[in-house]
């Protein structure tokens, strides 16, 4: 754990955050299936928020267990790459959340009528996607530079082997 740079503890903080607010996006679409009208819609955001928690939890979980060099067992390779991929498809479903939440939000913007506390409870849920949204593609992009680097390592720790058992052998 000590081993850990300044980058990749950044890395591990926005880790939990995104773990905590995509958590809290989970429950409020799990109370949305209830309580809400769309339930197909809440519904699909169940399936995504799920998902994503797992790949976040997941990630966490590598940058914890395998970082700097312990190799990846098959298994885990195999669910990193599945979640991963759905992940980046993720993104649109993201994406559209913020456009959504923004348009609804917009025409309201200008009012003269509305307090302060209108105007923070108009942009807490375009924020709070915003934050999801950028939280997820830095750490999209830090599981794929985790995944090099922990492969990088462990094929210079082979390597490196390799070299020595050639040496001691006459």
């Amino acid at each position: 754990m000590n081993g850990l740079s300044l980058s990749w503890k950044l890395f591990r903080i926005i880790g939990i955050l995104q773990m905590v607010l995509v958590a809290f996006q989970w429950m409020l679409a799990i109370s949305g299936l209830f309580y809400a009208g769309y339930v197909a819609f809440h519904a699909v955001g169940v399936v995504i928020y799920s998902i994503t928690f797992m790949f976040v939890y997941s990630g966490l979980s590598l940058l914890n267990d395998n970082y700097p060099d312990t190799p990846l067992s098959d298994r885990q390779r195999r669910w990193f790459n599945w979640l991963y991929l759905v992940n980046v498809l993720f993104i649109a479903y993201l994406f559209a959340r913020l456009i959504e939440f923004g348009r609804v939000v917009w025409p309201y913007l200008g009012k003269k009528f509305l307090s302060f506390s209108d105007y923070l409870s108009l942009l807490t849920y375009p924020l709070l996607h915003l934050f999801i949204f950028s939280f997820h593609i830095v750490f999209l992009a830090g599981m794929f530079q985790l995944r090099r680097v922990i492969y990088r390592n462990t094929m210079h720790n082979w390597y490196q082997q390799f070299e020595e058992e050639q040496q001691n052998t006459p």
